[in-house]
């Protein structure tokens, strides 16, 4: 588990897992010890193990959007630490349809997880400790990705990486929106903004700044800027 930043309010802890090289984000209130915990994807004994060293109560689980990878531990977590799981309405919604579970599993190789305890949407603030979250609706990975942004750290999941963004192959993803979500939900924010994706590839950045990304990214620069 690598301590990515420690303003004076909150500890920001990030670990890599898995086949995918998902990013599960641990964000902590200084003053309570109370956490929310991003993209869950990593072994479940090992985010116990961590969060009983650090004294962390972890208080929701938050899922950028509705895929496989950013479920693999939460249906145990949720045994162990009896915590609600959140995810966008959209998706709530969307990955209950048979047929797209069908064919999602088919394409992933994985079934997508079951419904969420607490359904998100747009402009929704989710509190941990003193301190709390927005919620921003990015759709176009899927119909009901999110980031949550803290201040000025933007956690992207697959809406947008250091240098690249989300596929938009699978089931519920959309081109058009993906490029409209970063350039109307993304770009408008502080260009200061340090983004945080929900997975980086060998040679990629673990983190990037939204200046970097209007200057460099390829969905950006190509999609956005260029027309």
């Amino acid at each position: 588990m690598f301590l990515i930043a420690m303003p004076d309010k909150v500890e920001i802890f990030r670990r890599m897992s898995g086949p995918y090289n998902l990013d599960t984000y641990f964000l902590v209130c200084r003053q309570t010890g109370e956490s929310v915990i991003i993209d869950p994807g990593d072994d479940v004994l090992t985010v116990i193990d961590f969060i009983e060293k650090k004294k962390i109560t972890p208080t929701k689980l938050l899922h950028t959007h509705g895929h496989a990878d950013q479920f693999f531990s939460t249906a145990i977590f949720k045994q162990t630490h009896n915590i609600p799981s959140c995810l966008h309405a959209q998706d709530n919604l969307f990955f209950k349809d048979p047929e797209v579970r069908e064919e999602t599993h088919r394409l992933v190789g994985l079934p997508p997880p079951y419904p969420a305890d607490i359904e998100l949407v747009h402009k929704d603030k989710v509190s941990f400790g003193r301190q709390s979250l927005s919620v921003i609706h990015t759709p176009g990975h899927t119909p009901g990705s999110v980031c949550f942004l803290w201040e000025n750290h933007l956690f992207t999941g697959d809406a947008l990486f250091a240098g690249e963004a989300g596929r938009t192959d699978l089931p519920g993803g959309n081109l058009s929106q993906l490029i409209s979500s970063i350039r109307d939900r993304i770009m408008v924010l502080d260009k200061t903004t340090i983004i945080h994706p929900g997975h980086h590839h060998a040679g990629s950045s673990t983190q990037s700044t939204l200046e970097k990304e209007i200057r460099d990214n390829i969905y950006i620069t190509d999609f956005i800027l260029d027309t």
